[in-house]
């Protein structure tokens, strides 16, 4: 393992030697807009952002004033039961969602990285 360490880090060394700046030449332009033929096409797919309009603890506070609304003389007491049955769906989709949340693989230098075991 040490010698991998030794080396990556003679690897770095070298391609910064390699790539060090001129002293006479001008630094590059500090620009932040990139040149036109770098722009990404206007038709070329962008990442989609995922919007959560609703998540597993919004659904909890709802179905929680819903199930206490519902002990209100006012409102039938199908409500109440309503509320709680959202509760329950949002903590069963709270434990589906820790479930899916396993530990990612680790990457470095784009090569997966194996954790050694301990002791």
């Amino acid at each position: 393992m040490k010698e991998r360490y030794e080396h990556e880090i003679e690897q770095l060394l070298s391609e910064l030697e390699a790539e060090a700046p001129q002293p006479d030449s001008p630094p590059p332009p500090d620009d932040t807009v990139r040149p036109v033929d770098d722009q990404p096409s206007p038709f070329t797919p962008r990442p989609k952002e995922r919007i959560n309009l609703i998540s597993p603890n919004k659904l909890a506070l709802i179905g929680g004033v819903l199930a206490v609304a519902g002990l209100l003389p006012l409102l039938p007491v199908g409500t109440s039961l309503l509320g709680l049955a959202i509760m329950g769906i949002a903590v069963v989709w709270m434990f589906i969602r820790r479930m899916g949340n396993r530990q990612p693989t680790t990457y470095w230098r784009g090569q997966p990285i194996e954790k050694e075991p301990e002791g």
